[in-house]
């Protein structure tokens, strides 16, 4: 039987739930690859509630990592989305269409969210009918022993 509570429904929930994390992947869409603490210089918080946003993020498939060598100092680890931004593209030597910054970009960026919810809540309403339908045949087995 399928378990709730542990699939990608709830863990896009889980992370869109707090208009930080929501934030923080709108923002990184919008600017490419930033450190731990260049988000959290950005936002505004401890790099270590930074961390913990990140990893929830990375964990649910949102984000993705990479470690860069720096010019002196530790390697710096990285999160980043795993959809094209604006930033990677440019670093690339892609040219990005100016209409595609400011609200228009921001529509973009949410309607790639929501898209995202949606695609994961269709695949929770798929789980819990077979949840339903386990429970119908269940119930039928069960009224035919008694």
């Amino acid at each position: 039987m399928p378990q709730l509570g542990d699939d990608a429904a709830t863990r896009t929930a889980k992370v869109l739930s707090l208009p930080t994390r929501a934030a923080i992947l709108s923002y990184l869409l919008t600017t490419g690859p930033k450190t731990v603490k260049e988000i959290a210089d950005h936002f505004q918080i401890h790099t270590n509630v930074a961390r913990a946003h990140l990893d929830l993020m990375t964990e649910a498939g949102f984000l993705l990592t990479e470690t860069r060598r720096r010019a002196k100092g530790r390697p710096a680890k990285v999160y980043f989305t795993w959809e094209g931004e604006a930033g990677a593209l440019e670093e690339a030597g892609v040219d990005v269409p100016e209409q595609r910054a400011g609200m228009g970009r921001e529509l973009e960026v949410e309607l790639r969210i929501l898209e995202r919810m949606l695609s994961d809540a269709a695949e929770q309403v798929g789980r819990i009918r077979e949840l339903i339908e386990h429970g119908k045949h269940g119930r039928k087995e069960g009224e035919r022993d008694g």
